[in-house]
């Protein structure tokens, strides 16, 4: 895994913005599982017992449909990052860990900005996404429906430990940034732009560039149809919920599946 590019912090926010969707200030232990995510809408919306019951359905529903593509899209990084390693030399490989830490320094210092962390809380939030990146690459290479579940697991884990270090104001910010910032990853540009900083950086030759491309190009529409099909899914969900509510708890759920990030402008 030398070749640990800005791809992997683009896999970091996905963790994130999938977890992040229902999230909110009040739900310190809403990582825990279906019930606890439906526990904490219920808080925020006033749900029945039959309409917190039907929307726990939906989560788990959902989970298993999202966890198979969540294990691929880590896997398709995975390998990306594998088969980009074998075209540099070995002294750029001995490059690759200085200058990550820089790119991702420099990605960690644009996310806290956004939430407004101080030095503190950039600490120990690095500290996290390192810990539990460490995790999720040893889960890529892995196969099966085991292996599957444990994305989640790890997911909302890493939700958890993120949100503790944050305060209030920066737990209602955190979902909308998220979703943001994970559609600008997916971005097949922004891919480009990162990648060919890297390859700057490292000096490659122009004919490792080229063999750089075709990696990328390679991978670049698996890794698109993954994402989409993930993306649609949170659709579904979000529309499979909105089912359940009044009209009074729909408004509400909508705001604060879009709203939270707005405080931020005002």
């Amino acid at each position: 895994m030398v070749w640990h590019r800005v791809a992997g912090l683009a896999v970091a926010i996905l963790v994130l913005a999938v977890g992040g969707t229902l999230l909110g200030a009040d739900e310190k232990k809403a990582a825990k599982g279906h019930h606890d995510r439906a526990d904490a809408l219920a808080s925020k919306l006033g749900l029945s017992d039959e309409q917190r019951e039907k929307i726990r359905k939906i989560h788990t529903d959902f989970d298993k449909k999202e966890d198979p593509i969540e294990h691929r899209l880590h896997t398709l990084h995975h390998e990306e990052r594998e088969a980009l390693s074998k075209v540099l030399t070995e002294e750029q490989r001995g490059k690759v860990p200085e200058v990550m830490k820089a790119e991702m320094q420099k990605e960690w210092d644009k996310l806290a900005s956004k939430l407004g962390l101080n030095e503190e809380q950039k600490t120990k939030a690095r500290k996290i996404h390192e810990e539990y990146g460490s995790k999720f690459r040893a889960l890529a290479g892995g196969k099966g429906e085991r292996g599957e579940g444990e994305f989640r697991k790890l997911r909302h884990q890493e939700i958890e430990a993120v949100r503790e270090v944050l305060n209030e104001d920066q737990r209602h910010k955190l979902p909308s940034l998220m979703r943001q910032e994970f559609h600008d990853w997916r971005d097949p540009a922004t891919r480009r732009e990162h990648l060919k900083a890297i390859g700057d950086k490292l000096g490659l030759s122009a004919e490792q560039r080229e063999q750089a491309k075709k990696v990328h190009e390679s991978f670049e529409t698996k890794i698109h149809k993954e994402a989409e099909q993930l993306r649609q899914l949170h659709k579904e969900e979000h529309e499979a919920i909105a089912a359940v509510l009044t009209e009074a708890q729909r408004k509400k759920f909508h705001e604060l599946h879009r709203g939270e990030g707005r405080r931020e402008k005002e």
